[in-house]
């Protein structure tokens, strides 16, 4: 009986997507000759007493598989006496970075955790090339498993509304591309709908725009269903993403969407998406109103999103790990 023991941060609040996927997946993982359990760290990761602290938690841990679940990659070196498996779920963090900090992320959250670890996931291959420029890595050591769709999500029929759709974006951060977004959809009658709590200078530039708009944020996990289910379609034109899930949860509710034709989004999108350069603010807008206006094309979009997401069935991404956890 191999036992794997799965390692968690402890989440700031409005942190849950890595807990939600490796707890609802290990259900799945438990085999006849595989136990899981999991382990919540004892302290945020923020500081250096902290994260130190977060180390040391592992030496206890002996004989097993331990596998970090993601964003605390550092906690793995405390793992001496047992098999390692390091997830990582995208490299944002190495972006807009001084000198000083970039270095110490690099080590701590990408060089010496990979170094250490017998074997690294990565969620995607656009995330597995981009950890490719900071660290080499032997092929048989890295795998690409993806993330999977939540059960919540089911495919809802709705009217296209051609009139003044409904446009969902999913996010805030920097990488969400918003300025831009605010840009490609002057002059389109629509409102646009955010989830996450905007900051003040993304709230002037849509009203600069003369966009409306709805901001929405701290929701649970059937209200943010719902918010796919009232949307006519999505837009995510993220300049990157470790993954893209808001694309699969769209296609899985039914809806067109306009993503990235760069990152992770084209490998997760399938042939059930328009694709736009993010930099180009005339490119956004106009996989936008193709949508709007090409009806063939949207009913194609929702038709090939329905066969991209069989890919992503959490029966298969837990099946991924498993097979990893018996060769290890």
């Amino acid at each position: 009986m191999k036992e794997v023991i799965l390692i968690f941060r402890k989440p700031f609040p409005g942190q849950f997507s890595i807990e939600y996927l490796f707890y609802s997946v290990s259900k799945y993982l438990d085999s006849n000759n595989i136990h899981i359990s999991n382990r919540q760290l004892s302290y945020y990761s923020k500081g250096l007493t902290n994260r130190v602290l977060n180390v040391l938690t592992l030496l206890s841990v002996k004989k097993k598989i331990v596998h970090v679940t993601g964003d605390v990659h550092y906690a793995i070196l405390g793992a001496l006496f047992c098999k390692r498996i390091l997830t990582i779920h995208d490299l944002n963090f190495m972006q807009n970075k001084t000198l000083i900090p970039r270095t110490i992320y690099w080590l701590l959250w990408i060089y010496l955790p990979v170094k250490f670890s017998h074997k690294v996931t990565v969620i995607s291959e656009s995330t597995k090339q981009e950890l490719l420029k900071y660290v080499k890595i032997k092929d048989s050591k890295i795998h690409v498993i993806g993330d999977f769709i939540d059960e919540i999500y089911q495919p809802v029929k709705k009217d296209f509304n051609k009139t003044k759709p409904r446009i969902l974006q999913i996010g805030v951060t920097f990488n969400k591309n918003l300025e831009r977004l605010a840009d490609a959809l002057r002059g389109i009658d629509c409102t646009l709908i955010i989830i996450g709590k905007l900051p003040g200078n993304i709230s002037d530039k849509l009203k600069s725009c003369n966009i409306a708009y709805e901001n929405k944020y701290n929701l649970s996990s059937e209200e943010l269903f719902d918010e796919y289910v009232k949307s006519d379609l999505l837009c995510y034109v993220s300049t990157s993403e470790g993954f893209g899930m808001p694309i699969l949860e769209a296609q899985t509710v039914g809806r067109p969407v306009v993503t990235s034709n760069c990152s992770s989004m084209p490998e997760v999108g399938g042939a059930g998406a328009v694709f736009v350069d993010p930099f180009s603010v005339s490119s956004i807008r106009n996989g936008i109103v193709k949508i709007l206006e090409d009806d063939k094309l949207r009913e194609n979009i929702i038709y090939n999103g329905f066969t991209n997401i069989e890919r992503f069935s959490k029966e298969t991404i837990a099946q991924h790990y498993l097979n990893l956890y018996r060769n290890l």
